[in-house]
């Protein structure tokens, strides 16, 4: 289950307005592969890394990271939808569809 602590760090940081319109240009765009980056890599490390740091557990803590990666990044996913109007669905499929097509 995800920490209380971590998961307020994570809604705050992916709602941000500014992050969620470079998420938007990118999607309208088309550039699936720098806004799956930022959701998924960037932001989510910057989350988990001042997490662990909180809780003193140094930076990036592997534990951490390994146990709640994917419960971040969903919170990522849902607020880019959130922001977009876009279902969850057809984000997926958006994104599977580049995948298959490189």
């Amino acid at each position: 289950m995800l920490p209380v602590r971590l998961k307020e760090l994570a809604e705050q940081r992916y709602s941000q307005e500014f992050f969620l319109r470079t998420l938007f240009e990118l999607a309208l765009e088309e550039q699936w592969i720098d806004l799956t980056h930022m959701i998924q890599h960037d932001m989510a490390k910057a989350i988990l890394a001042d997490y662990s740091l909180e809780e003193g557990l140094g930076y990036l803590n592997q534990k951490v990271y390994m146990e709640f990666w994917e419960d971040v990044i969903e919170i990522g996913w849902m607020r880019f939808c959130e922001h977009t109007g876009l279902s969850r669905d057809k984000v997926d499929m958006r994104l599977k569809e580049f995948r298959e097509a490189i």
